[in-house]
């Protein structure tokens, strides 16, 4: 099966920008398996009563960003930086391709303009899925992206185990299902296979 990589098209300079996600937001909360072994365990704690002190998980939290003020904010369906944030018109098309994928809602405001849009925070799972042919520059980022296929499990949408960088890959079947959408502010690469 072919996959592509999803990433936010950078034709739009002016995309919304969220501010302030990092500081609410850590990269662990986004693994989906790591999220519900954590839910499990939670419920474990709290069955004996073990709540404090421990941080709160994302379904938690009240996701509430201002945006960043620029001349004109163009809505774009999907936010790759600093965290995955999908339009409620692309969430919708990946539960129809990838029903096991959390999405968190957030609002993003825009306080000059008196604007507010809901985005969801996409919590996929992480897939160990990268080919030994896969190369690295010094830094721990990808030179060159390599699937292996085999250890990607089907999977309709998920993250890419491994490196420094965020990589969002999905399958043909929801590629597809977006590219017969009219979506704006997503780029979709075929990715090389072993």
């Amino acid at each position: 099966m072919s996959y592509f990589r999803l990433s936010q098209d950078d034709r739009f300079p002016n995309a919304v920008q969220p501010r302030g996600v990092s500081a609410v937001i850590r990269p662990d909360m986004l693994d989906a398996g790591l999220a519900e072994r954590r839910s499990a365990e939670q419920a474990a704690g709290q069955a004996a009563g073990q709540r404090a002190g421990q941080r709160p998980q994302l379904e938690e939290l009240s996701l509430q960003f201002a945006v960043a003020e620029v001349a004109q904010v163009d809505y774009v369906d999907f936010i790759e930086y600093p965290f995955p944030f999908v339009s409620n018109r692309l969430k919708r098309t990946i539960e129809l391709f990838a029903p096991k994928v959390r999405f968190v809602p957030g609002v993003f405001t825009d306080l000059p303009r008196r604007h507010q849009e809901v985005y969801w925070l996409v919590a996929a799972p992480q897939v160990d899925c990268l080919s030994d042919e896969s190369e690295w520059h010094p830094d721990g980022t990808l030179r060159r992206l390599v699937l292996d296929a085999g250890r990607a499990e089907g999977q309709p949408f998920f993250q890419v185990n491994g490196p420094r960088e965020r990589i969002w890959l999905i399958n043909l079947a929801l590629a597809e299902g977006l590219l017969r959408r009219d979506f704006n502010g997503i780029r979709l690469t075929r990715v090389e296979q072993s």
